[in-house]
């Protein structure tokens, strides 16, 4: 459009946000500072206590003496020098440098413990970097009014990518013939390409085997055509070459489209704030309820108040007013931002609400020519989108709290006889000389078989006593107050207990385990002080209070089609005892994460993960726990999760202009009143999504604006209000909100939608099909009808910005959350995480990306090259796998690494270290680290993945032929599967419900 110029490429290193020299945030926020070269800290070797520990009991029964010896089977808490930590973008200093022992993570100590075994592969995780949009690549096609229709049912081949734009350009982008037959449920066409046996493979000679890339409409031997899968579209790669720089707002003050959530960029705040922060599912709004309605279209906010923005990008800068507080709008209450309307020298116009406000005396500033005060390049306030409060005492109902970490662990014989003990004590020792603000953070130990064990450590005390509480059913603390202490001044104390932890319990032989009521247990010892309760489950807490059983193995033996069309009661909570204790800890600023270390097939996610859905904790879940394999991740989860910017005692409101209102929330919190988020904790890797609704009409040609406040203490002490505001422009052509669609931020809000639906235990897999395929069908229509009319019905014209939404609709529905076929655990799972996940993670949740890795050493011009920029993808199909190739699926969640059954033992040799393929085991596998380029340039870029997702992603090797294998195929999204069609069919299926709606 006129007025918009293309960003300027620039580059950016790797990192994360800028070190504490050039940050003016709350300091809490910060990362720490960047070092040339990162000295770790001292070994945490833990001293044992001088004596034994005394031993209260507090009702009846209770675990024998502690020794007053060590454990002799107990791994030293030796960390290893040199290695980087998991984490934000950027972050690495000399107190992130701890991860695995050089012996390898922590051995069992029960009786049936699994024998040594190769330590976690692959080094920590380093810093994440951010991305930015890819250059628009639209289909040329052969019509003038839409270069990317195309008639009878081909696809033409793509063109050369224009310069890259602000706003996607108004162009179609494929088309298809006329809907084909149905038999068995499945689309048919004369000439169709079969699906792959079993997920295989198509053998050389057989339909759709060898390919080409991409090819013209052929002649079927029915006479029909035949669409050339090569030529439909996909999402476009992004190799993260070079950001690219994004300014909010034009040089003539309008607003501009934003970058793809998923892509590296550098966004310059020119008053309207970074889509880190607020991003929309559409950029531009139509003034009209209707008008919505009619395009088809969701209206929603997804906010991440305290995301990690690039290290390029300015930090948000930080504004004391005193005790005056922040300059706000006196009848609607929005803060101070660039878009409201200055009258006079002291009066001020709400651009929310249009009322006239004064301002302080203190504040007041002539207005210059052009009506704008003198001082308002000075106040960050007046000419940033993002900003933040240091909050008065008027916004404090207390002294802002200190922050608290409660461990529970589990101790009962399952937990011990798999590891699950000694990982969860081993992370949490080494953890703590991670906790940032010791001197203000306080902590707690817990432990639980059939009976809870509280450890009352203090420095006055001579040796720390293990209070018992024997009544599951009805839990409590101990003692009134205390149970948590400080760090600093307690930690020989602290770590003498965790060392002996797992010696104490090796042998246990206690009865079922009470998880459920320890959490209990242990929210009452925070409620004085408020925290975090971070539970370590090794089984499924199947006594006390909260007690659950497997409640999947009560569903109906059904077939798969009859089974999607059965509610989903087994994905509410079991019992609500769980929403009850999640909200009541919430009122009391708990807030509790839970780590799922079962090696078992069920342990009830959907109820466990209640706690934190309402809490605002987190949910970690290792499926199949393996010491050996899942101890890395579980040791940077926990320290990511202490680590991370975090905000404690939130409260986070959403306020819209007029015109507009918020209808309803979304994501993980608690919601005690309409209008706001009430968030014990919140941290950077969360969003809430903010639904809005119509309550007039809008000014055509105008903006119309959303603002959030989130009000919240830092990590040391500070109490803050982060204010970020967007402007959207308002326009009654349906075609402009068609060019400003987010098709990222409407994929999240349909998996939110998905996952909150389902989670209430009273749909079907069938009626959240029915009601994306609904969505996906009726805005696609929409756009055919309004903007694409002059075209024949017997073509399906798909908008530039949406072109991929079927594939994303078709992978949400052959995704853990939806497939029938999935266990009642990873549904679950699923579902919680795509609840609260940001923008930026849920389209790999849906399309991951597959790439070729056994070509790395030959496109990498030296040895050791760094990423990015990234390898190029794969589509996902078996028949673009080689079986001479090794390929990387990356999820977002996981990274599969599939090994083919014909690559050279050269090549095996020289990666995994094996002679043969079949040497490789995928329950056993871990990535090595190798003195050789291709070891080299693989664990490069499975690291630089890590930082792309600022998490130490669960790591899998699969040989072709592996039973494990089903894994990697199951995501493959456009091969035909018992989940569903192919990409191709789906397309034509989609097609077809759009050409009824004409009827």
């Amino acid at each position: 459009p006129p007025g918009v110029r293309p960003p300027a490429a620039t580059g950016a290193p790797p990192g994360g946000p800028p070190g504490r020299g050039t940050m003016r945030p709350p300091p809490s926020m910060m990362p720490p500072p960047r070092m040339g070269a990162a000295t770790p800290p001292g070994p945490a070797v833990m001293a044992p206590p001088t004596a034994q520990m005394s031993q209260m009991r507090v009702g009846a029964g209770g675990p024998p003496p502690i020794a007053s010896t060590p454990a002799a089977g107990m791994t030293p808490l030796v960390p290893q020098p040199g290695a980087p930590v998991v984490g934000p973008t950027g972050v690495a200093a000399s107190n992130f440098n701890q991860m695995v022992p050089p012996g390898g993570p922590p051995r069992p100590t029960g009786p049936s413990a699994p024998p040594p075994g190769p330590p976690p592969g692959g080094p920590p995780i380093p810093p994440a970097i951010g991305r930015g949009p890819p250059t628009m690549k639209p289909l040329p096609g052969i019509l003038n009014a839409h270069p990317g229709a195309v008639a009878d049912g081909g696809y033409p081949a793509p063109a050369a990518p224009p310069p890259p734009t602000m706003h996607p350009q108004r162009t179609a982008n494929g088309a298809v013939g006329p809907p084909p037959r149905t038999v068995g449920g499945y689309p048919t066409y004369p000439g169709q390409i079969p699906p792959s046996t079993n997920g295989m493979a198509p053998q050389p000679g057989a339909p759709g085997a060898n390919q080409p890339a991409i090819q013209p409409r052929q002649q079927s031997s029915g006479g029909g055509q035949r669409i050339d899968p090569a030529q439909i579209p996909r999402p476009a790669h992004d190799p993260h070459a070079e950001p690219i720089r994004w300014d909010s707002r034009t040089q003539h003050g309008a607003a501009a489209h934003p970058p793809a959530a998923s892509t590296s960029f550098i966004a310059v705040d020119r008053g309207c704030c970074n889509p880190r922060y607020m991003r929309s599912t559409m950029s531009a709004i139509p003034h009209t309820g209707e008008l919505l309605a009619s395009s088809g279209m969701p209206l929603s906010i997804m906010v991440q108040p305290l995301a990690i923005p690039s290290p390029e990008e300015d930090p948000i800068q930080v504004v004391d007013n005193g005790d005056q507080g922040p300059l706000r709008c006196s009848r609607c209450k929005a803060y101070m931002n660039p878009f409201a309307r200055w009258l006079d020298h002291g009066r001020f116009q709400c651009n929310f609400c249009q009322a006239t406000s004064e301002c302080p005396r203190e504040y007041m500033c002539n207005l210059g020519a052009d009506g704008k005060r003198m001082d308002w390049q000075q106040r960050p306030e007046l000419c940033r989108g993002s900003v933040e409060y240091a909050a008065p005492a008027e916004y404090m109902v207390r002294p802002p709290m200190a922050p608290a970490l409660f461990f529970c662990v589990d101790v009962s014989l399952a937990a011990a006889q798999s590891g699950a003990t000694t990982s969860a004590v081993e992370a949490i020792a080494r953890t703590l000389d991670a906790v940032p603000e010791p001197a203000r953070t306080f902590v707690g130990i817990c432990t639980y078989d059939s009976v809870i064990h509280f450890y009352h450590v203090h420095e006055e005390m001579a040796r720390p006593r293990v209070l018992v509480v024997p009544d599951a059913d009805e839990p409590y603390s101990p003692l009134p107050a205390g149970m948590a202490v400080p760090l600093e001044r307690n930690r020989e104390a602290i770590d003498a207990v965790l060392k002996q932890i797992p010696e104490m319990f090796a042998n246990n032989r206690h009865g079922a385990p009470v998880g459920t009521a320890a959490v209990k247990a242990c929210v009452e010892a925070l409620k004085p002080v408020g925290g975090r309760v971070l539970a370590f489950m090794g089984t499924q807490p199947t006594g006390g209070f909260g007690k659950l059983s497997n409640r999947a193995a009560q569903a109906p033996n059904v077939g798969a089609k009859e089974a999607e069309k059965e509610p989903l009661r087994y994905l509410a909570p079991a019992d609500k005892i769980y929403t009850k204790l999640a909200t009541e800890a919430a009122e009391y600023q708990v807030a509790i994460d839970v780590f799922l270390l079962a090696p078992a097939q069920y342990v009830d996610v959907a109820s466990l993960g209640t706690l934190p859905r309402i809490s605002g904790g987190t949910l970690y879940r290792y499926p199949g726990f393996n010491t050996q394999l899942d101890f890395a991740q579980l040791h940077n989860d926990l320290r990511w999760n202490v680590q991370r910017p975090q905000g404690l005692e939130a409260v986070m409101r959403v306020r819209a202009s007029n015109g507009l209102g918020v209808a309803e929330y979304g994501g993980f919190y608690c919601k005690r009143t309409p209008t706001d988020v009430d968030l014990p904790a919140l941290d950077c890797d969360k969003a809430i999504a903010c639904n809005l609704r119509y309550e007039e009409r809008l000014n055509d040609g105008g903006e119309a604006y959303v603002q959030c406040a989130l009000l919240y203490t830092t990590v040391r002490g500070e109490r803050r209000i982060r204010v970020h505001t967007m402007a959207m422009p308002i326009t009654s052509v349906l075609g402009n909100v068609f060019r400003a669609a987010d098709l990222e931020a409407q994929t999240c809000d349909m998996i939110r939608k998905v996952s909150a639906r389902l989670l209430g235990g009273s749909a079907s897999i069938q009626n959240v099909k029915d009601q994306t395929i609904t969505t996906t069908v009726n805005t696609l229509h929409a756009y055919r009808k309004f903007c694409a009319s002059n075209n024949s019905t017997g073509q399906l014209i798909l908008p530039e910005g949406l072109k991929v939404l079927p594939l994303y609709c078709l992978g949400l529905h052959k995704s853990p959350g939806m497939r029938a076929d999935a266990h009642a655990d990873d549904r679950a799972a699923w579902l919680l995480n795509g609840l609260c996940s940001p923008v930026k993670m849920c389209v790999p949740s849906v399309y991951p990306r597959n790439f070729p890795v056994h070509r790395l050493v030959d496109e990498c011009a030296a040895e050791g090259t760094e990423f990015p920029p990234l390898p190029p993808v794969t589509w996902l199909s078996a028949e673009k796998l080689e079986q001479d190739g090794i390929y990387v699926l990356e999820d977002a969640r996981e990274m599969l690494v599939w090994v083919g059954r014909q690559v050279p033992d050269a090549v095996l040799r020289e990666t995994f270290g094996v002679d043969h393929v079949d040497h490789i085991q995928s329950n056993a596998a871990a990535l090595k680290q190798l003195d050789t380029p291709r070891s080299k340039s693989l664990n490069a870029f499975v690291n630089c993945m890590r930082r792309m997702r600022s998490g130490y992603l669960r790591t899998r090797i699969l040989r072709r032929g592996d039973p494990a294998e089903a894994h990697f195929y199951a995501k493959l999204t456009e091969d035909r599967n018992i989940a569903g069609m192919s990409y191709v069919d789906f397309l034509c299926h989609v097609h077809r419900l759009i050409q009824n709606k004409f009827q």
